[in-house]
């Protein structure tokens, strides 16, 4: 097993003590405390005018031996130039850009070139920054460079030179107003050139009253990006004992983003839209905007606080008495667009608290429903293909096309038109937020050619309601309520009836829907609990009876667990009637992060009572394993109990998940195993991984081998350096971290996070420098065993700084080759430097997960090489 870093470190600060009684840590902190405190007392030692700190270097000497520390009086000196840095503004990731630094005064850090162009693109407004004379803004080029401390009040540059990160802080008065979460499309990342295959294997085996049967299953998803054009197919093969092998073509397209128009263009197979008409699958074009292009604070309906603050004051918005909402307005009107959505909504309460404490406060309706946008904002599609539908002999080609626009805060208009062989429809509609709730309301037209039979004609009328009750804490959605008259058809069941009527078939027996209600109550009640009730019924033109379902339930917490009580009724056309009671609990069966969940289900119904007992966790350190076993009893009124057992267990492993399940009963058995993951080929090469999603990742950490990628389950960096993120959000930013801790000691990450904002589809690569080379403790003192002296700098023969002396002459010394030569410098005279000439162990056992422990000498003089090898000591 590997030993830890921190069990290294202890090890490490361990021998590096030595004889003395301080290690190196505890030396440098006492040392600055006096340097401090001397420092104080003695005005010989106080700062300069130009507040540079000095250090009293009699507190580092060892016999008459100095250290030359200027060089680390101001830490890593930036010095002047082009560098390629993250920009944060404000907490938020605004880019990833080339910045030139200039200098300052000598020997300090040069600082980021910042212009007006810049701060303008981050979001600075300028026409709210005070005129302070000397730096008025109109008398700055814009592309000059500007001292943003003097320029904006309270505002700060940071240069992190070893994230290569630039932190800027603007008090947001001056900044324009920007949706929370926005990114912008400058930073959306087409990614690379790539390509995957995911799969999804099973195989299913059965042996029930002495016949066996057995099925298998492949699904694959595949896909090519090249540009920022991405291709997929989707598609899956069925094998069965005695049944022809079955291939079903699920779905084949090229996507492309479309940003201006915030939309996706796709060829090929998709399915179009369901805001207005019913979505159906085609084989075409089509072009529709996709919310995910917005920022999340904007996604879904939430509507526009507005109101009007006579001094700089604070608003705050609170919904069902939580705090949703809460910011700094100046004078005047003032306008909050980027509240989240919250589902059904609930009344928005606002108050605006004024400088010297006055408030006033009023009320915005809030309720949802789907057709509800912003105002502002538009959602379009344009489809044209043909349908798709293997039950139909005639595939009918069509046009379809909708659109929603948000007015008000109150409205939304919306509708569309479909265009096909024999057929044409058109939808208009409206939907409103009031504080008696959200209703859409729209009406459809059809008109269907039905060849040998006359036109049809007809109307159907669809109705949706939702409103959140606040004082009783009820939500009330109307889902769906639709009549249609009996000469209207759907586009899908239009195309049906065609294809029976040019093909001979019975016509009659495609259903002509009538009447649709689903609804649904939820009652939030005390301590938690919850009650709801939903129903649902549908019945035809050319069908008797209506098809209905009832349920209630409720749910509520106790000492050990959770429990919930069901009841539910189905009725069919044919009047057949079936009630069903089920009552669940759930407890965890410890405190411990891998405690058990024991679950229980009884249920009695119409036809059948049974019981079912369930015992399911998960194991692992990041939870990659997971198990469950069962046994359930189920049994007829005056038949005999039938009983039934199995076990099942999965893996997700770093390049794929493997699943395994098996059961058996009184006449009958099962068993199943399964495999899922991916195939990436990539810039670096071929990569094993999870299954992927629509838009995920490659992590580039060289030589690192065996470090986690934070957030996934089980993701580790292969032995070629390379590891997939199985799943990205597209449009947003992500971030996704590296934990070292698995991999060689022999690699040093410059960077542990990468923050990345994909366009959807996109395969991007996330780099993580590293620095490859082995760790040693090498203990040099000078031929005479005089000690070297302390915090003096250490390079190798290239002049890479790789570590300083500590205590006792010791040097534990990072990215070193296998043998070398390695000069300590303590001033710039001939006499202040001398080298240390190493050979490390041969790598193996130990030593690749560990640091060596090298004995040698430090042979001063101009002739550096002329030093004397190392001996090779023991291996921690």
């Amino acid at each position: 097993m590997k030993p830890s870093r921190q069990r290294q470190s202890q090890h490490a600060a361990a021998a590096v003590r030595g004889t003395f009684v301080l290690n190196p840590v505890t030396a440098v902190v006492l040392s600055v405390f006096a340097i401090v405190g001397c420092a104080s007392l003695n005005p010989a030692h106080a700062a300069e005018p130009d507040d540079a700190p000095k250090f009293d270097t009699t507190f580092l000497q060892i016999d008459t031996q100095r250290v030359d520390i200027a060089r680390l009086a101001r830490g890593n000196i930036v010095t002047p130039g082009d560098y390629s840095v993250d920009i944060v503004v404000n907490d938020n990731r605004i880019a990833r850009d080339t910045v030139r630094f200039v200098a300052t005064r000598a020997g300090e850090n040069a600082r980021a070139c910042l212009t007006r162009k810049m701060l303008e693109g981050f979001g600075v407004d300028f026409t709210k920054l005070p005129d302070n004379g000397e730096h008025s803004t109109q008398k700055e080029a814009a592309d000059a460079c500007i001292d943003i401390g003097a320029l904006i009040p309270d505002a700060a540059a940071d240069f992190d030179f070893t994230e290569q990160k630039l932190s800027i802080s603007i008090p947001q008065k001056y900044m324009r107003n920007m949706a929370r979460g926005y990114v912008s499309p400058d930073l959306w990342e087409t990614g690379v050139n790539a390509g995957f295959l995911s799969y999804n294997a099973n195989v299913y085996q059965t042996n029930a009253g002495g016949m066996q049967s057995a099925q298998g299953y492949l699904g694959l998803n595949a896909g090519v990006n090249i540009g920022s054009w991405h291709f997929r197919h989707q598609s899956s093969t069925t094998t069965a004992t005695r049944q022809a092998t079955q291939f079903d073509n699920i779905a084949t397209y090229v996507q492309h983003d479309i940003t201006k128009l915030r939309a996706q263009a796709t060829l090929g197979d998709a399915q179009t839209t369901g805001e207005v008409f019913d979505s159906v699958s085609f084989r075409g074009a089509q072009i529709a905007t996709d919310d995910r292009m917005l920022p999340e604070s904007l996604r879904g309906y939430a509507p526009v606080v507005r109101g009007t603050a006579e001094s700089n004051a604070r608003v705050t918005v609170r919904q069902n008495g939580q705090v949703i909402y809460e910011t700094s307005v100046s004078p005047g009107p003032f306008e909050i667009r980027d509240l989240y959505a919250t589902g059904y909504g609930g009344n928005l309460d606002v108050t605006v608290t004024e400088a010297d404490g006055r408030t006033k406060s009023f009320t915005v309706p809030y309720a949802a429903v789907a057709q509800l946008l912003r105002p502002g904002t538009t959602r379009f599609a344009v489809t044209a293909g043909q349908l798709r539908d293997d039950s139909l002999e005639t595939k009918p080609a069509f046009t379809q096309f909708t659109m929603q626009r948000g007015l008000t805060n109150l409205i939304t208009l919306y509708g569309g038109g479909i265009v096909s062989n024999g057929y044409v429809a058109a939808n208009v509609g409206a939907a409103f937020n009031t504080k008696y709730g959200a209703v859409a309301a729209d009406l459809t037209s059809a008109h269907t050619q039905v060849p040998g039979s006359a036109t049809q004609q007809g109307q159907s009328l669809h109705i949706g309601y939702s409103k959140f009750i606040d004082m009783t804490d009820t939500n009330i959605a109307l889902g769906a309520y639709r009549y249609s008259d009996a000469g209207y058809l759907g586009f899908a069941d239009a195309a049906r009836l065609r294809d029976y009527a040019l093909h001979g078939h019975d016509a009659s027996t495609v259903e002509r829907e009538r009447g649709r209600l689903q609804l649904t109550v939820n009652q939030n009640l005390k301590n938690g609990s919850s009650v709801y009730a939903t129903m649902s019924s549908q019945h035809y033109w050319n069908r008797p009876g209506r098809d209905v379902f009832y349920q209630l339930g409720y749910s509520n917490g106790f000492r050990y667990g959770t429990y919930s009580v069901t009841a539910g009724r189905t009725r069919s056309a044919d009047g057949t009637l079936s009630n069903e009671i089920m009552v669940s609990t759930t407890i965890p069966l410890g405190h411990t992060q891998h405690a058990p969940m024991l679950t229980t289900n009884l249920s009695t119904g119409t036809n059948t009572s049974g019981m079912q007992a369930s015992l399911s966790g998960a194991a692992g350190e990041n939870n990659q394993y997971a198990y469950s076993a069962y046994g359930s009893a189920a049994g007829n009124p005056g038949a005999d109990v039938s009983a039934n057992g199995g076990v099942s267990g999965a893996w997700r492993a770093p390049y794929a998940q493997v699943t395994a399940s098996a059961s058996g009963g009184a006449h009958s058995s099962q068993v199943s195993a399964g495999v899922s993951g991916s195939v990436v080929a990539h810039p670096g090469g071929v990569t094993l991984s999870q299954t992927v999603g629509d838009t995920f990742g490659i992590v580039e950490a060289k030589g690192a081998e065996g470090a986690s990628v934070s957030g996934t389950t089980g993701v580790k960096v292969d032995s070629h350096g390379y590891a997939v993120v199985p799943f990205l959000t597209p449009y947003g930013m992500n971030t996704v971290d590296v934990d070292p801790k698995g991999s060689s000691t022999d690699v040093e990450f410059q960077s542990t996070s990468e923050h990345v904002a994909p366009r959807l589809g996109s395969v991007v690569m996330l780099k993580f420098r590293t620095e490859m080379g082995r760790a040693a403790l090498i203990r040099a003192p000078q031929p005479g065993g005089e000690a070297l002296p302390f915090g003096a700098e250490v390079t190798d023969g290239s002049g890479r700084n790789v570590g300083v002396v500590a205590q006792d002459s010791r040097i534990f010394a990072r990215g070193l080759e296998d043998n070398g030569t390695l000069v300590v410098k303590w001033g710039d005279e001939a006499g202040q430097q001398c080298s240390v000439k190493y050979a490390l162990p041969v790598k193996g056992g130990k030593a690749e997960v560990g640091y060596a422990s090298v004995e040698g000498h430090c042979v001063p003089g101009a002739a550096l090489t002329a030093s004397v090898d190392g001996n090779v000591g023991q291996v921690h």
